[in-house]
């Protein structure tokens, strides 16, 4: 996935049946006739930055990150009175062309609606970009009841909606796994993020951090935790359960395993082991030491003056664990206090 395009606009190319070279100069992806999807001289990635005019020239001011996309046909064709052309659009045509965009769309993340995936004749009315008298399509040769550019438009992303998989047709989303991106991933992100299951950066790219809170998001409300995004995911996402204060306590949590708890627990351990040895072992080299300074010495003073001279640095190791035995334990409890907080309002599942 990932081409960073946001739309998809649909023409048809007003000539024959078949894909011209002028047609593969101004379209990313032709359709002929027969249903043949023609590759156009330029990559969709051409698109996304215009400035360089190297890109397909297909829509008029919105060709930047817009995919151009045609059929082949309509040659001579006049809007009013409708007359088709000797080259009119046929059915076979035209869902072949359906599918391929739901492709496109669907590889891409790119959601089917008006303002995503429209025909030329809907740039104006919908988008507001001003174009010159485009009417492909406000009418459609094999559809005869169908008139005006946002019916027709509609009438093209109902089939375009036929061809994507069912989960995606009842959220109008694609599933989304690791590896993906793109728009549908940092709407994913977001949502997660209003819910309080996300603290990372919304970048739209599904990577391990996204897909652990998509797994705390799923047992949080009892979906199957596998850390993809299908339809009930995404049904779930549009109708979130809001979290809950649990009872939890800090041994129900080093029971379950909590790489938290455990954590704490060890360096409290291993803080009040090495605070003791470190007093332990500085204690008796500075009493020692001392020992020998005053006996035989004229002023109590003077001797301290000098076991203080002499042992600093052991002097600062038992004050260092001094420190160490009085606060280590101390702030270990606060952490894993603040886990337990957590874990009883539900915070955790952002972490």
């Amino acid at each position: 996935m990932g081409t960073d395009a946001d739309r998809s606009i649909t023409h048809w190319t007003a000539g024959a049946g078949r894909a011209s070279a002028v047609d593969k100069e101004h379209y990313h992806r032709i359709t002929e006739r027969d249903g043949t999807i023609v590759h156009g001289t330029e990559e969709i990635e051409d698109n996304i930055v215009t400035s360089d005019g190297d890109y397909a020239a297909h829509t008029r001011n919105l060709n930047t990150r817009s995919a151009g996309f045609a059929m082949a046909g309509m040659r001579g064709a006049q809007e009013i009175p409708f007359y088709a052309g000797d080259s009119p659009i046929n059915r076979h045509q035209f869902e072949a062309h359906c599918k391929m965009v739901a492709e496109f769309h669907l590889d891409q993340g790119i959601p089917i609606t008006r303002e995503t995936c429209l025909t030329h004749a809907e740039v104006e009315p919908t988008l507001g970009v001003k174009q010159h008298g485009k009417w492909d399509f406000t009418r459609i040769p094999f559809e005869p009841g169908i008139v005006g550019a946002i019916p027709c438009g509609d009438y093209f992303r109902s089939r375009v909606l036929a061809y994507l998989p069912e989960g995606y047709v009842e959220t109008n989303r694609p599933l989304l796994r690791t590896g993906d991106r793109g728009m549908f991933v940092k709407e994913l992100q977001g949502i997660l993020h209003d819910e309080g299951f996300f603290s990372g950066k919304i970048d739209g790219k599904f990577g391990p951090r996204t897909e652990a809170q998509v797994r705390a998001f799923q047992a949080h409300n009892g979906l199957h935790a596998d850390g993809i995004v299908g339809s009930d995911t995404w049904t779930a996402l549009m109708n979130p359960k809001p979290m809950e204060a649990r009872e939890v306590t800090e041994q129900d949590l080093r029971e379950s395993g909590s790489n938290t708890i455990a954590i704490a627990d060890q360096a409290e351990k291993r803080t009040k082991q090495a605070a003791m040895g470190a007093v332990g072992l500085g204690t008796l080299d500075t009493a020692m030491d001392a020992a020998d300074k005053l006996t035989g010495a004229e002023g109590t003073l003077q001797a301290l003056q000098g076991v203080v001279a002499d042992n600093w640095p052991i002097l600062i190791l038992i004050a260092g664990g001094l420190v160490a035995f009085k606060y280590g334990p101390n702030l270990m409890q606060r952490l894993r206090v603040f886990r337990t907080l957590d874990a009883k309002s539900g915070a955790n599942l952002k972490r």
